[in-house]
């Protein structure tokens, strides 16, 4: 098994090994986040509604399907922007250094002990957010940071094209991950300036023709003024 298989499979032990009774007393977020070739990517949020609902999450019991699947669609609807909110507040995504604005997300609700869809029966409801944008270009790095002001601790999931197995890293409140590498989006093509209009070969002989003729009939001009006078001034 390689190191990191090894941590992540000693996370899940601490977090979910501990005896039926306390297995769920610990609630946390997961964020997944995988890197495509061309500059875009994709981040699932695993968020156990207790970091939300309460200030002091671990003092909740797991939170069952009924909460969910008894709501309006109203209700639903102020859920998932509560969930968003949790997010903006908590999660601040950084590329290049530079914070980023966190990308529209969506919701769906799922089984917090089987990631997939709720049931009637699922003893443990949880939300899966979904996150997608693009890394800007020039800025090929990517760090995640964590708020002072959370409850829980999060577990990061890193996948790049180059990774031959997701890195996993452990945030706590106040915390941010280290940056590694990511692929970028292509810069957009600088246009260059349309180019100055070039007069044609054979208009120029005939622009200096002209010129040449203008300035003849000037220097002709001249010339029989000056001769009138000439001529003016011995007949005196």
């Amino acid at each position: 098994m390689s190191r990191t298989s090894l941590l992540f499979a000693c996370l899940l032990v601490l977090l979910f090994g501990v005896g039926p009774a306390q297995a769920h007393q610990v609630p946390n977020m997961t964020v997944e986040a995988t890197f495509e070739p061309e500059g875009k990517f994709e981040m699932k949020v695993n968020l156990d509604p207790r970091v939300f609902l309460s200030t002091n999450p671990t003092s909740l019991p797991p939170v069952s399907a009924d909460w969910y699947l008894n709501q309006t669609e109203d209700q639903v609807q102020k859920t998932y922007a509560q969930a968003a909110e949790h997010l903006k507040k908590h999660l601040e995504v950084k590329f290049g250094g530079q914070a980023q604005a966190l990308p529209e997300v969506s919701w769906q609700a799922m089984d917090g002990a089987t990631n997939k869809p709720l049931t009637r029966e699922t003893a443990e409801a949880h939300l899966l957010g979904t996150l997608r944008g693009t890394v800007p270009a020039g800025k090929g790095d990517f760090a995640l940071g964590f708020a002072k002001e959370a409850v829980v601790s999060l577990i990061l999931l890193l996948k790049t094209p180059e990774m031959p197995e997701p890195k996993v890293q452990v945030l706590f409140p106040g915390e941010s991950s280290r940056a590694i590498a990511v692929p970028t989006a292509a810069a957009a093509p600088v246009e260059a300036p349309p180019p100055s209009p070039v007069t044609p070969a054979a208009d120029q002989p005939r622009r200096a023709m002209g010129w040449t003729g203008w300035l003849a009939g000037i220097v002709g001009l001249v010339a029989v003024t000056s001769g009138w006078f000439l001529a003016t001034r011995r007949k005196r």
